[in-house]
């Protein structure tokens, strides 16, 4: 191979010597003919990788897309067995002295509340907006603590088939109790009057602060979120007195015209999103993948076809 250059070289220089115009030009052309070749022999392996590069790039929303799908399935299947540990936590009955989240006493088991209101404690959480007649009103929950009746064992708390006596905590003499909702206009009665009160409930946890929720100023009395130890503090009382919501027997819309508007027996089942709403949005997610992995594949087959 080098003999060959060399010996074009010397044949080159030869016909530039006798003023061999073509031939000089020919063996020129020649040269810079292999040099272009490989040159470009060169650059393509590069422009190969660049190019399969990219292609990966359009597989990427395809792959985002089926995880988000995969991602609300899980979700459904949580949603699922939530409502299943709500529902058994329906069939079960504790006393609301002992009505305390843990220690065998699942949120939403349900607990009669019979006693006296101390109104001159009662907190508002808020804000808490709700339409009412189809305008939205701004209003808050209303928590108040409430000083229990005792209760006498009758083939258990209350006399209920199924209900829990937890002997290891002492019961409590005050509740918290979540009466419901009421709008910033509403005004309680009289403080100084007291209230009875008699109702079904279910125990309740405390809420979980949300990221862009003020924290609570316990001072001054604000509260954003319902934390129970820290409003049961607050008032006086240890921090594990129990919390208890306020349930409506009644399904009638024309009972929420007196407030507090307690949540309804229906209500107690209701998640901001349903298991079919998973699914929804799973099935939605699965089309958003397999169209971006066709029209992802579709580019590169084109793009395979115009390189070959």
């Amino acid at each position: 191979m080098a003999l060959g250059r060399r010996l074009a070289r010397a044949l080159l220089a030869d016909a530039r010597a006798r003023g061999d115009r073509t031939t000089a030009s020919t063996f020129e052309f020649a040269r810079r003919a292999r040099s272009s070749a490989s040159a470009s022999s060169s650059t393509t392996p590069r422009s190969d990788e660049s190019s399969s590069s990219a292609s990966v790039l359009l597989l990427a929303p395809a792959a985002l897309t089926g995880a988000l799908g995969a991602w609300q399935l899980a979700r459904r299947e949580e949603k699922i067995q939530a409502i299943d540990v709500r529902a058994r936590a329906l069939e079960t009955t504790v006393s609301a002295s002992l009505a305390r989240v843990g220690d065998g006493t699942p949120e939403y088991a349900r607990a009669s509340v019979a006693g006296e209101l101390d109104l001159e404690g009662t907190a508002r959480v808020g804000p808490r907006a709700r339409s009412v007649c189809g305008v939205t009103v701004p209003g808050s929950l209303i928590v108040t603590p409430v000083r229990l009746k005792r209760e006498k064992r009758s083939g258990g708390w209350f006399g209920s088939r199924g209900a829990r006596d937890d002997a290891s905590a002492p019961p409590a003499e005050t509740a918290l109790l979540l009466r419901g909702w009421a709008p910033d206009s509403w005004t309680d009665v009289d403080p100084k009057a007291g209230a009875c009160v008699k109702t079904a409930g279910v125990v309740r946890a405390s809420e979980t602060r949300g990221r862009f929720t003020p924290d609570n100023d316990p001072s001054e009395d604000r509260w954003f979120w319902l934390d129970a130890p820290a409003l049961a503090r607050s008032r006086g009382l240890p921090e594990d007195t129990p919390l208890i919501q306020a349930v409506s027997a009644s399904e009638d819309a024309s009972a929420s015209a007196s407030y507090p508007v307690a949540v309804k027996e229906s209500e107690l089942m209701a998640f901001p999103v349903s298991p079919d709403k998973h699914l929804g949005y799973a099935a939605t997610w699965f089309t958003l993948s397999a169209f971006s992995t066709a029209l992802a594949v579709a580019k590169i087959r084109r793009s395979a076809g115009y390189r070959l």
